[in-house]
């Protein structure tokens, strides 16, 4: 039975309290991960783009990008048309500088593989309270029919032009690449789709995450610092 492994980046393979550029998987992960792909399909799953990740995760075969908008499968590759034709139209980048953004708040274009918007990631942790443009910024996007997903208990928000979904990413997998059983691991509420969709659902716990523990009936719940270990032993690696 072919068996893929699919991990969200932010919150079960990096700490949510590290900010962007800082947020890389710690080496003893890596190194387990890096062993396990040399027998099972490994993937990663994030909000960020290719640019971002794509030497942060070199034993993942498989990328789900922006959320999901976009995915990597080896050499396949499968983007969400309405999200590209939607985010031409609206200048998405062009879009996202128009706030008057304080020097706290970092701003991020999620970018495609061809160079073409596909979200806007927005971390306003340095700032230490609400910043006054970030309102006046989910009110145009909302207005404009743009999916905003902020996450509960951290200062941080995606914008996309079309609905993000990172259980297409499992779905891909799936009929592509003829994989049977899929383990997700995730961390979030955006991962609740994915969750839903994998065979085995593993719940990675940071402390601020808990609280999900009772949404779904998960296989297993990992603490974010035991999961190398975990997977070690899980899967004899």
């Amino acid at each position: 039975m072919r068996e893929a492994l699919i991990f969200d980046y932010e919150g079960a393979l990096t700490p949510l309290d590290k900010p962007g550029e800082k947020a890389i998987p710690p080496p003893g992960l890596s190194e387990v991960l890096k062993d396990l792909s040399a027998s099972r399909l490994i993937g990663v799953v994030s909000r960020r783009d290719y640019w971002f990740l794509r030497d942060r995760v070199p034993w993942a075969k498989v990328l789900g990008l922006v959320a999901g908008l976009e995915v990597l499968l080896g050499d396949l590759y499968v983007v969400d048309e309405e999200a590209l034709l939607k985010a031409r139209a609206l200048q998405l980048e062009d879009f996202s500088k128009r706030f008057g953004w304080e020097d706290c708040v970092q701003v991020e274009v999620e970018k495609s593989i061809t160079g073409i918007p596909l979200g806007v990631y927005i971390d306003y942790r340095e700032c230490g309270r609400r910043p006054p443009a970030l309102g006046v910024f989910l009110e145009e996007s909302k207005r404009l029919g743009l999916w905003v997903l902020e996450h509960q208990g951290s200062q941080l928000l995606d914008v996309y032009p079309s609905k993000p979904d990172k259980s297409r990413v499992l779905k891909l997998v799936r009929r592509l690449l003829g994989v049977e059983r899929v383990f997700y691991f995730g961390g979030g509420e955006d991962d609740l789709s994915a969750f839903k969709e994998a065979d085995v659902k593993i719940l990675v716990v940071n402390r601020y995450n808990k609280r999900l523990i009772s949404v779904l009936n998960f296989d297993h719940v990992v603490e974010y610092g035991s999961l190398a270990r975990w997977l070690r032993f899980e899967f004899n690696s």
